[in-house]
């Protein structure tokens, strides 16, 4: 199938299902907007990463809701900390990963949610019911996750003699140090990847909290960073799609969303480990429009809906109605849908607790190099 008949069917799988929804549920559906009579008060304002809905989605959730959307993006759980700290309180919706979801409720940020208000909650995967970072699912509803690996080129990497075999794909994280690939790779703009790409090459966890061990990461990373074209997480897309990139850390979905528009690339897990994620919804206590927050949650939680999304941005997801309604060809990737033995070398981020100023300070030593 084309990358264009690919997307028109998932437009079309996500305007007709949401559609026929419309007409079922009939007029009652909008009195979560209605009941808001000033029109200020019909508008949902979320933050979420890019890339990251089916084109569809916002515009029939206005149509259905009678409301507007704004929609802000960030480009780290780092990022979206600072905006909120710095203000952000006019969000309803934002969307941490799993271990800002943790540091984001020690700060107080998030409400409680009302799972009463949640009845979408029933379509999760039974591992995603209850988490060590949110037990009970308190503050949180994921939505997908997935890893961050490698996606690169792979013509540029066979020609190159990394890539021995098409059909046996490795990569360790030593490959951001060829100097063949010199100015012709990217690494996100996250410091929590970056530096725990670095930590994980040398044996050690993702979650080092010892300060010498992060060092002798940064100073890594200096040395690797004349090789590096930029630091990205939002333009990945673009850097890999063109080709200007070879090889970039990216998050798998990312990844997939690229190669719809150039073929020749590929995602795998590395072989010496990677991070692994769960993104997920919140509503911020200072949140403005409550009710159109829980129903936006239980729109995204709605199967057609979730599966829709999950077939556009090619991410993993949470939801185990939807997860049967997803593309078989996305379902059957390993590197999307890792086996066990695959799982077993992937790490979560974890809360780190004031070892987050070590990164903090060790990033922007980086940055600063």
């Amino acid at each position: 199938m084309s990358a264009g008949e690919d997307n028109l069917n998932r437009r079309q799988f996500l305007g007709q299902l949401t559609a026929a929804l419309l007409t079922a549920s009939g007029s009652s559906v909008l009195t979560g907007c209605n009941s808001q009579n000033d029109a200020a008060d019909r508008q949902l304002n979320i933050l979420n990463w890019a890339d990251y809905l089916h084109p569809d989605a916002i515009p029939q959730f206005e149509k259905r809701y009678q409301c507007k959307v704004v929609y802000d993006t960030f480009a780290s759980n780092e990022a979206l900390m600072a905006k909120l700290q710095a203000g952000g309180s006019r969000y309803d919706i934002i969307v941490p990963s799993s271990y800002m979801v943790k540091q984001l409720h020690k700060l107080d940020i998030l409400a409680k949610l009302d799972h009463a208000r949640l009845p979408g909650l029933k379509h999760l995967l039974p591992r995603f019911r209850n988490s060590a970072f949110d037990p009970g699912l308190q503050h949180s509803v994921p939505y997908t996750w997935g890893t961050t690996g490698i996606g690169f080129s792979l013509k540029k990497l066979t020609e190159s003699g990394v890539i021995k075999s098409s059909s046996n794909l490795s990569l360790p994280w030593e490959v951001f140090w060829d100097k063949q690939f010199s100015q012709r790779m990217t690494l996100l703009d996250d410091g929590r990847e970056v530096i725990g790409m670095a930590l994980k090459l040398a044996g050690h966890s993702y979650n080092t909290q010892d300060e010498t061990t992060i060092a002798v990461a940064r100073d890594l990373l200096i040395g690797q960073k004349p090789l590096t074209m930029c630091y990205t997480s939002d333009q990945v897309i673009v850097e890999l799609a063109s080709g200007d990139a070879f090889l970039s850390q990216v998050f798998s979905g990312d990844a997939y969303q690229a190669r719809r528009d150039n073929n020749d690339l590929r995602y795998v897990i590395p072989s010496n480990g990677a991070s692994i994620w769960t993104d997920n919804f919140c509503i911020p206590k200072s949140a403005p429009h409550l009710d159109l927050a829980y129903n936006w949650i239980n729109y995204m939680l709605e199967p057609a809906v979730a599966a829709a999304c999950a077939n556009f941005t090619n991410y993993a997801i949470a939801n185990e109605t939807a997860w049967k309604l997803v593309d078989a060809n996305l379902r059957s990737d390993p590197n999307l849908y890792p086996p066990e033995k695959v799982m077993a070398r992937c790490e979560e981020l974890g809360e780190l607790g004031s070892a987050i100023f070590i990164y903090d300070r060790m990033w922007t030593e980086l940055k600063c190099a």
